[in-house]
């Protein structure tokens, strides 16, 4: 579902016209409101998004709306300890270390309680091969220092929030799976009768739509990976 399409009527925008009986072009046709319900819906992604990303199983969500995937990639400074994260980095999935040879290798996340006997600025504070990272908001340690410098040695892969709409976006789509688009719709919609319109009997079916729209992508990024076969039993891990 596209963002707006006044020709067909059949964009999110023009949906929410018609769920709260607004009337066509009373949003696409008023830049103050245009403006106000994009910031609504961007909103709404963001909850959508956190929504998929509680469901979502082992094949890892992305918003469709970015033209690269979720990782970034940056150079090893010789003795340096601290490096900056990427700034739409919302989480941390994996930290990848190259080495001299051009061999990677997956770095071991640590914690400061996993530091025993000695303060974290002694730590693993001689320079060599990184072994482990800790973060520490918007920033990532390694342990030890690198013992070298090089380019494009350190990648680190992680989700992302939403893209957000433009208020003047018209072909533009959400970002996830094409059947529940229209969950942006009914949310804002649910949101504008609220305020606008709190007795209409529209709003109680609309919330009962809300939430068959929420359990069906529940189900839909809990299973979708169907390939995937997870391992019976845990593994434990190892700080040594």
């Amino acid at each position: 579902m596209v963002y707006s399409d006044t020709s067909n009527l059949s964009g999110i925008l023009q949906v929410i016209e018609n769920l709260c009986d607004l009337g066509v072009g009373y949003i696409t046709g008023d830049t103050s409101r245009l403006k106000s319900m994009t910031a609504t819906i961007n909103r709404i992604s963001h909850r959508v998004w956190h929504l998929i990303f509680l469901a979502n199983g082992n094949w890892q969500y992305d918003d469709g709306g970015y033209t690269d995937l979720p990782s970034a990639t940056t150079d090893i400074i010789l003795g340096q300890r601290r490096y900056a994260l990427p700034s739409e980095a919302l989480t941390v999935q994996r930290v990848e270390l190259k080495d001299n040879d051009g061999n990677w290798s997956v770095l071991k996340p640590i914690t400061k309680e996993l530091v025993k006997g000695e303060g974290l600025e002694d730590f693993m504070d001689d320079n060599g091969i990184p072994m482990y990272y800790r973060l520490v908001n918007g920033v990532i340690e390694l342990f030890p220092p690198a013992d070298y410098s090089g380019t494009g040695s350190l990648t680190v892969y992680f989700d992302r929030g939403a893209v957000e709409f433009q208020y003047d976006d018209t072909n533009v789509t959400p970002g996830f799976a094409s059947p529940y688009h229209e969950i942006l719709a009914v949310k804002a919609a649910i949101e504008w009768l609220k305020v606008k319109q709190p007795q209409s009997p529209t709003l109680p079916m609309l919330i009962q739509d809300d939430l068959k729209l929420e359990q069906s992508i529940r189900q839909f990024y809990s299973l979708r990976f169907k390939d995937y076969k997870p391992r019976i039993g845990r593994a434990k891990q190892n700080w040594k």
